[in-house]
Parts: C-alpha cells; sequence; structure tokens
C-alpha cells in the first residue's frame, strides 16, 4: 500500500528563523550560481548577498516578501521553508517563488510537492493570478516536480564549454 503524501501548513517564519534561513539561502544561492558557470567562486558569496540584500532590504518586513515555515501537518516538524514575492508581470500580479528549501533528512518524501501546493495556494490568496520561478538547469529532480505540478517553461538559457 502507498504511503499517503504529506500535507503541510504554511506559517510566516519567526524572525529567530530568518537569520540562519538567509545566511544558509545566501550561500545556496552562491554554489548553485557557481555550478551554473555563471559566477566564479571568488565573487559569489558578494554577489549573492547583494542580490539578497536588494530583495530583502527590511528582511521579514519587506513589503511584498512572504517567507514561510513549512511544518508537517501531523507531527508539527518543520520540513521545508518557501519565499513567495508578489510582483507585476504582464499587468498581471505574479507570485513569483524565490526559493523553496526542504530539509535534508525530508527530501524524497513528498515534502517538496506538499510546500509548492501550498505556496501555490498561498500565492492565491495573496492575489497573485500567476506563480512563477525560476529553477537552475543542472537541478532535474526540481525541474521534474514543477513540470508535475503544471509550470511550463518560458525562457531557456543554453550554454557551451568551449
Amino acid at each position: 500500500m502507498a504511503k499517503n503524501q504529506p500535507q503541510v501548513t504554511l506559517s510566516p517564519m519567526a524572525e529567530e528563523e530568518f537569520g540562519p534561513y538567509l545566511r544558509a539561502g545566501i550561500r545556496d544561492y552562491a554554489r548553485q550560481k557557481v555550478t551554473s558557470g555563471e559566477w566564479s567562486e571568488f565573487e559569489a558569496v558578494a554577489l549573492s548577498e547583494a542580490d539578497h540584500a536588494r530583495l530583502l532590504p527590511d528582511g521579514l518586513k519587506t513589503p511584498d516578501q512572504h517567507l514561510y515555515t513549512a511544518t508537517d501537518a501531523e507531527s508539527g516538524e518543520h520540513v521545508a521553508t518557501i519565499w513567495i514575492a508578489l510582483r507585476p508581470k504582464g499587468g498581471r500580479t505574479e507570485g513569483f517563488i524565490y526559493d523553496i528549501e526542504v530539509r535534508e533528512q525530508f527530501r524524497g518524501l513528498g515534502y517538496g510537492r506538499a510546500t509548492m501546493l501550498a505556496g501555490i495556494e498561498q500565492a492565491r490568496e495573496l492575489g497573485a493570478q500567476t506563480v512563477g520561478l525560476h529553477v537552475f538547469g543542472h537541478n532535474a529532480p526540481a525541474r521534474a516536480l514543477y513540470r508535475s505540478l503544471g509550470f511550463v517553461e518560458t525562457n531557456v538559457s543554453m550554454s557551451l564549454e568551449l
């Protein structure tokens, strides 16, 4: 018998969670940009810090930036985080998912899907008419998840090593 898909509840991220989340997010984004070939290791952390400072100048109080903690609906355990920004796009309001991070011990158990579904619903409740995101080309599991949820590619960047 197949295990039921987990359900999650989203709660606004607490101030004490934000600092550790931000530090880890800056490191991970820098690492992803290096892996994708967009940034060198030398510049990556500084550029990631600058991007995060631009997007979250007032931390959790930054207008139109919504950061959530996802908890398992049964156990109450913190399983993931998701960052949704509201922004204009094509005359509509887009809920843009800047980040989704499933805690390592919960990966591969359906929490990414559950968190995405909860995030999509949260974006709708915030007034978004569409939901967008960016995914690195080398992140095949995430790309497969997003396609399975109905996301379609709108832009594709390609590169050839010489």
